[in-house]
């Protein structure tokens, strides 16, 4: 068993050697070793290498292969995880810019009530100056017409009060007339 292991090992190590694109570290074919003269147990010792070296080799490659595409693994797990709470953050995002365009929209759409409203509230009140102005206005006229008609009034009884006081004067006895 534990020679198939070699075998396999070995096999494989040739194969990469030999399909190396740069054609550096190229064993020559007679330094192969193949299975079948692993498995056969041949001690033409032609190859280099022992095959229990290179199986050690092969073993702590693949322990850093393995640790790799864990490593590999757990990065691509990290950024997953990154891609996933960068989509998120952009989808609240997304969902803010369109709140704060509603809120926008609406903003405007107060204002422009606001505006409107208080147009009609200072014509109200420009309205109700005038009414009020015009109102006292005319009752200003109304007193001073009163006032006047007052004092009319109070002239003519002033006047007839002369009148009635030099008939009466004039009714009395001559005597009295320069006493009074």
């Amino acid at each position: 068993m534990a020679g198939m292991d070699e075998a396999f090992w070995a096999d494989l190590d040739a194969q990469i050697i030999a399909n190396r694109p740069d054609g550096q570290g190229r064993p020559s074919t007679a330094a192969i070793p193949t299975g079948a003269s692993v498995t056969a147990g041949t001690a033409d010792n032609t190859f280099a290498v022992p095959p229990s070296r290179a199986a050690s080799d092969w073993t702590g490659v693949l322990d850093t292969l393995t640790a790799a595409k864990s490593a590999s693994q757990q990065q691509e797990a990290r950024l997953r995880e990154q891609a996933a709470g960068q989509a998120a953050l952009l989808e609240e995002l997304k969902r803010t810019q369109q709140q704060v365009r509603a809120f926008e929209v609406l903003l405007r759409e107060v204002r422009a009530q606001a505006d409107t409203k208080i147009e009609e509230l200072q014509g109200q009140v420009e309205t109700r100056v005038r009414d009020l102005q015009a109102e006292a206005a005319a009752q200003l006229q109304t007193m001073e017409a009163r006032a006047h008609a007052a004092e009319a009034r109070a002239e003519a009884a002033e006047d007839w009060l002369k009148r009635i006081e030099q008939a009466s004067q004039a009714l009395l006895p001559v005597d009295q007339r320069a006493a009074a």
